[in-house]
């Protein structure tokens, strides 16, 4: 359960006194606390970031939570403004990588997207301890691969399951989306039926209790039926590309037959031409051996279409060669008879 508020302004800047480092993996999580605990949080810390009377320290906790509210309600050109305004002094700190990134997100193009990917790399270098950061680097590359045209390839597959292993392992799975996350990537290895337990793992780790559990809910549930549509695409590209290369199977089958036949038709004729000009048992022998040749050509291209029916296959090349044995090797008396 979430603990009581805070009874009045000065008790949320003493519980931003004690929070860890920004460099400190729970800090994060702590920030989270104190601003659940807040009433009317974007007024109070607003006005906490304001006032350059309070320490620096102090001053970025609360940008930062306020720039936390509004990511969440993915009001861009507020957050912009705050970033741009409080660049000058907090902008060599690590976390402000991930504030240009989340900016250059919402921005929509793939170009923008791109430089994100780059600050929460650069942040990720930074805060290598951190599970949040490690994470984003990982949704925004998944992001990114999800809109591009192109396939993705194994290396950029490998970066980003990389970043969510270690941002889960860094915060001993207990966080549920990040594992949503690592359901997008593995939905982009054709891994479907991981993707869809992984889904199924966040939905029960989202806490119930928390202010964004219903916005969390409804994306998993999206993640969800896109993994779905996924699949189905993935099977259907499948089929297609089996009756594709049936379609090629059978054209080649059929130029090969027609080219076969096209030689049998030289052969034949040529064979009766020769035939006709000569005497009576040579001609016969030509015939003979003619047949027992096309036999064995016929015998040859069954086998090759049909390799299951090989038995009848041999018996009628059998047939063929001894015709084309007889016609070739017999004596003229034997086919006189």
């Amino acid at each position: 359960m979430t603990s009581a508020f805070f009874s009045g302004r000065r008790e949320v800047e003493e519980a931003l006194v004690v929070l860890p480092p920004t460099s400190d993996p729970a800090f994060l999580q702590e920030i989270r606390r104190v601003i659940d605990r807040t009433r009317n949080p974007e007024r109070v810390f607003r006005r906490i970031c304001e006032d350059s009377s309070k320490p620096a320290s102090m001053r970025f906790c609360a940008l930062y939570a306020v720039l936390l509210r509004l990511r969440r309600e993915e009001r861009l050109s507020e957050y912009s403004e705050l970033v741009n305004r409080h660049e000058v002094e907090f902008g060599s700190e690590p976390y402000f990588h991930t504030f240009r990134a989340v900016i250059l997100r919402l921005e929509g193009e793939l170009a923008s997207l791109l430089q994100a990917i780059e600050h929460s790399r650069e942040a990720a270098r930074l805060l290598q301890d951190v599970p949040g950061i490690q994470h984003q680097v990982a949704e925004l590359i998944a992001e990114y691969l999800e809109r591009r045209d192109a396939s993705p390839q194994l290396k950029e597959l490998e970066e980003a399951e990389a970043s969510v292993d270690r941002a889960i392992t860094l915060s001993y799975g207990r966080i549920a989306h990040y594992f949503e996350t690592k359901a997008r990537i593995l939905c982009l290895k054709n891994d479907f039926d991981t993707a869809r337990s992984l889904v199924r793992r966040a939905i029960e780790l989202e806490p119930r209790e928390g202010m964004d559990y219903l916005r969390r809910i409804s994306q998993y549930q999206t993640t969800r039926v896109k993994i779905d549509v996924l699949s189905q695409r993935a099977d259907w590209m499948r089929s297609r590309d089996a009756f594709r290369r049936e379609m090629d199977q059978f054209r080649t089958q059929q130029l090969e037959l027609l080219g076969l036949l096209a030689g049998v038709v030289a052969f034949v004729a040529s064979t009766a031409n020769v035939a006709s000009q000569a005497t009576g048992s040579v001609a016969v022998r030509l015939v003979t051996a003619m047949a027992g040749a096309l036999i064995i050509v016929f015998s040859a291209f069954f086998l090759m279409v049909n390799g299951a029916l090989w038995r009848r296959v041999a018996l009628s090349a059998a047939l063929g060669f001894l015709l084309l044995i007889t016609g070739l090797l017999a004596p003229s008396w034997l086919v006189r008879i």
